[in-house]
């Protein structure tokens, strides 16, 4: 217990300093102190903050790498899920006092906890009472990244079971998501989901990551699919890539649905998360950005099959879905 208590003072200590106004400054030296805080204090353990809810047991789920994108988190929080069940502790997410360049702006690290801007809390208890309560495991924040269970469909049923158990979109989120939805009338029409991934990945060419098919590609790929398969009625496109979705409005008129959301011609040789870097020009941009990526992969769940290459989103929606009635993975290899 004396130990619990030592590991509850080090992170009240490192949480109180990752809020300060000297840490959240959009420079890199406060972001490499704030990275080297969180090296330190991110490992597995557990606590005791206080003497709140004696008779549960909190898994705080952390957010791994700064640089990590939206559904690479959402895919972490998943994982960890399973993991607080194994301990059978209640999840609590912890986008708050873990950067990530994604989600908040500098000035808000620490204070404004990111996940509920979309979801409503995992176990219901805010993270101001977790940090209050005796007995809470701290995730270690470590995450591989792998996307293997694209092709593993008994993992996609358990992860689409915790997603509907834990991860539930807040009212404002939902009712976004639902409004798309209508307005595109996708209710009414068998829908074939489509993921294009180009910008930061055509430019820098990531090491180690999945090829992303060009638009000749992908249309060919979809002429091949609907004799396959049997015709769509429409394409649900969901694309960052504003030259990708220009081509693909070229090809596909009146048949391509799409929800409104901010698209890039380039990301300058750069990942997006240096494009969202706009802090001093609009405090929400980030969230509107991240509130529009996620509504389009939900909406992408909500098509009857998948054509994509295997990118965090990819696996995000399957994981959403559970099962789609068919889908094709677009494999070309990776990056050297």
């Amino acid at each position: 217990m004396q130990l619990e208590k030592i590991n509850a003072v080090l992170i009240r200590i490192y949480n109180f300093l990752i809020a300060r106004r000297f840490m959240n400054r959009n420079n890199k030296v406060c972001r490499r102190i704030r990275a080297a805080l969180y090296h330190n204090i991110c490992r597995k353990c557990t606590a005791s903050f206080g003497m709140c809810n004696p008779d549960r047991v909190f898994y705080v789920i952390r957010s791994p790498k700064s640089e990590l994108g939206f559904f690479g988190l959402y895919n972490y929080v998943v994982d960890e899920l399973r993991e607080a069940e194994r301990l059978k502790a209640e999840p609590v997410v912890d986008w708050q006092y873990y950067p990530n360049d994604y989600l908040l702006e500098d000035t808000l690290v620490g204070r404004v906890n990111a996940w509920e801007y979309f979801f409503q809390p995992a176990s219901g208890v805010s993270l101001s009472e977790v940090y209050r309560s005796k007995h809470v495991i701290m995730s270690s924040g470590e995450y591989t990244g792998t996307l293997s269970e694209v092709n593993d469909a008994e993992g996609l049923m358990e992860s689409s079971r915790l997603i509907g158990k834990y991860i539930r979109l807040n009212e404002k989120t939902k009712r976004l998501c639902e409004e798309e939805y209508k307005r595109m009338g996708m209710d009414h029409f068998r829908t074939l989901g489509v993921k294009c991934r180009g910008t930061d990945f055509r430019e820098t060419r990531p090491r180690n990551h999945v090829i992303c098919p060009d638009v000749e590609i992908t249309s060919q790929i979809i002429t091949d699919k609907c004799r396959e398969w049997g015709e769509f009625d429409k394409i649900f496109l969901a694309t960052e890539d504003e030259v990708m979705f220009e081509q693909m409005k070229d090809i596909y008129s009146d048949r391509l649905l799409y929800n409104q959301t901010e698209r890039f011609k380039t990301a300058n040789g750069q990942w997006l998360n240096k494009t969202f870097d706009r802090s001093s020009r609009d405090k929400n941009y980030k969230y509107d950005r991240m509130l529009e990526y996620l509504i389009s992969v939900y909406l992408l769940s909500m098509c009857d099959a998948l054509i994509a290459p295997i990118v965090g989103a990819t696996l995000g929606a399957m994981r959403i879905k559970g099962r789609y009635e068919q889908y094709y993975l677009i494999h070309l290899g990776n990056y050297d």
